[in-house]
C-alpha cells in the first residue's frame, strides 16, 4: 500500500496535478497494489476523476473526521 498525504488549509483543494503526481509513481515505482490519498481538505472533481480511472483511493476531510470518531473506516480498509 501507498499512501499520499496532503495537509491543506480547509480551502485548498487538492487537484488533478496533485493525483497525477501521486498516480505517476505510485505503481511503478513504488510498486503499490493499493493507492491511497489522503487529505485534511477535499478533492476537485477531476482530481476525483483521475484516481477513480486510475484506481487511487481517495480519503478526504469528512472520511478523515469519520475515521478519527469510529464512524467510518480507516483509510487501508476501504
Amino acid at each position: 500500500m501507498v499512501v499520499g498525504l496532503y495537509r491543506l488549509h480547509w480551502m485548498t483543494k487538492v487537484g488533478s496535478p496533485d493525483l497525477q503526481r501521486f498516480g505517476g509513481t505510485c505503481y511503478s515505482v513504488h510498486g503499490a497494489h493499493v493507492a491511497t490519498v489522503v487529505t485534511t481538505s477535499v478533492f476537485t472533481k477531476p482530481a476525483a476523476q483521475y484516481a477513480a480511472t486510475n484506481g487511487i483511493r481517495l480519503f478526504d476531510e469528512a472520511a478523515l473526521a469519520a475515521w478519527a470518531t469510529h464512524t467510518g473506516p480507516a483509510p487501508w480498509a476501504l
